[in-house]
């Protein structure tokens, strides 16, 4: 099955396979990733262009469809780094608008096709950058001085070494922003679990979490973390319960949804 690519305005190409927007020309082919949920919002709001999509239609869609339930805080946290990679990636126009009380539409003028529709070969396999304006990427060019070391046997080695540089950095990036609980607020020790919730309010989370819990008890270790999303929108509850810090690399987490009927009188 082809790949298929989407022209943003005669300007870019937004990749959903690889989450990314390059420019077509002008800047070396570099791209711009952003982070997965974002990525699929802007797909769904160009597969859509000109027509607007609720937040219940985004909500199911991007998050519930894959068993995850968040807040309208976290949606326009994504909308908000839709617009940041465009503007990165080098479009000057705004083609995500919010529309009040209706929800997000998209205003493109689109082409789509594949790949080496847009971009030529040289293009398609592009150096990566995460979420950095083109301004700070260092330039390609290699100065007369450099030449001979670039051309030395050398150079392969030090082209490693900062390929698995930037590509760790790569990681840490994806990974801090692919978070959806790093702005939750630490409510405490509550049952035994370490509780963070979407909802600063210390009582109102404390209550909740007991409510849901003596229905459908949740057993905590020690160093486990449950993550609470208190979804007013939805009449419900979801919570992540892992056994350390989701920010840990190879924390494990096990996700729970409770509808708000179910646990509470």
């Amino acid at each position: 099955m082809m790949r298929r690519v989407f022209l943003i305005n005669g300007t870019l190409v937004f990749d959903p396979d690889e989450h990314s927007l390059r420019p077509v020309q002008g800047h070396d082919g570099r791209a711009v990733v952003i982070h997965t949920p974002a990525s699929e919002c802007l797909l769904k709001l160009l597969e859509h262009n000109n027509q607007v999509l609720t937040q219940k239609f985004l909500f199911e869609e991007v998050w519930e469809k894959h068993g995850s339930v968040v807040t309208t805080n976290t949606l326009y946290q994504n909308i908000a780094s839709i617009r940041k990679g465009l503007k990165s990636a080098g479009l000057a126009e705004d083609i995500i608008k919010t529309m009040p009380k209706m929800g997000f539409k998209s205003i493109a003028v689109l082409r789509i096709g594949v790949p080496e529709d847009f971009l030529s070969d040289s293009e398609t396999q592009p150096e990566v950058f995460t979420n950095i304006p083109v301004s700070m990427v260092e330039n390609k060019k290699t100065p007369g001085r450099f030449a001979h070391f670039i051309s030395s046997k050398w150079s392969f080695l030090f082209a490693g070494l900062l390929a698995v540089l930037c590509w760790g950095m790569l990681v840490i990036n994806l990974i801090k922003e692919d978070s959806f609980y790093k702005n939750y607020s630490y409510i405490g020790l509550v049952n035994g679990c370490e509780l963070y919730s979407s909802y600063p309010g210390v009582d109102t989370s404390t209550n909740s979490f007991v409510a849901m819990n003596k229905r459908y008890p949740l057993v905590c270790n020690m160093g486990s973390v449950v993550y609470m999303t208190i979804n007013r929108l939805q009449e419900g509850s979801s919570v992540q319960l892992c056994n350390k810090k989701i920010e840990i690399r190879d924390a494990h987490c096990k996700s729970y949804f409770f509808k708000r009927g179910a646990y509470e009188q």
